[in-house]
């Protein structure tokens, strides 16, 4: 999807009213404050806070697929190329803290059926790209063959997952670099295991 300057100010607007405020002083009266103008204004570029969500929600998933679409793409090994995904997200999350908080909202989204499925749709397309990263690290003999792409994948991003919103709950005070250096050292051992 694309937006217009005016919505990716709004989006980034929002994000950081997130992380300065939490999600719920997440409203359309504070984010125009936030930005100088009227709450009118506001909805002639959003519907309302619902569809700003989505929007910050998406416009997060389209620039982590770019980044994993180059790794991708990239002349790697399948193992190389899951760790420079674990690098990338870390990374943007180190650099974006507050769009954690709007992921890991998912729970006050169970009413809101278009926030729901924008955290689905970013889950559901990152695991078929981790899957289809570790085929092809099975298939390099990068990454072992004896458990299946998708357990594997399920693995990798639960671990990531865990480690993410342990740092999100600790109010970020460990480095998230850090601790995914050594998340990696483990997830490499595991899928490389019986391999050396």
């Amino acid at each position: 999807m694309s937006y217009t300057n005016r919505q990716i100010e709004i989006i980034e607007a929002a994000t950081k009213l997130v992380g300065d405020k939490g999600i719920q002083n997440l409203t359309t009266k504070n984010l125009a404050a936030e930005m100088g103008f009227t709450e009118p204004a506001l909805y002639r570029h959003f519907k309302g806070k619902t569809e700003i969500l989505v929007s910050v929600l998406n416009y997060f998933r389209e620039g982590l697929q770019k980044g994993i679409q180059e790794i991708v793409q990239a002349d790697s090994t399948g193992i190389k190329k899951l760790e420079e995904i674990m690098q990338l997200q870390f990374q943007t999350f180190t650099d974006n803290p507050a769009i954690v908080m709007v992921i890991f909202a998912e729970t006050s989204f169970q009413y809101e059926q278009a926030l729901s499925d924008a955290v689905l749709k970013i889950m559901n397309q990152k695991k078929m790209m981790i899957e289809m990263i570790i085929s092809i690290g099975q298939k390099d003999g990068s990454i072992r063959k004896d458990i299946d792409a998708a357990y594997l994948a399920s693995f990798f991003m639960g671990s990531m997952r865990f480690t993410i919103l342990r740092w999100r709950l600790n109010n970020y005070n460990f480095s998230l670099i850090h601790e995914g250096e050594k998340l990696w050292d483990a997830g490499d051992k595991m899928m490389t295991c019986n391999l050396k």
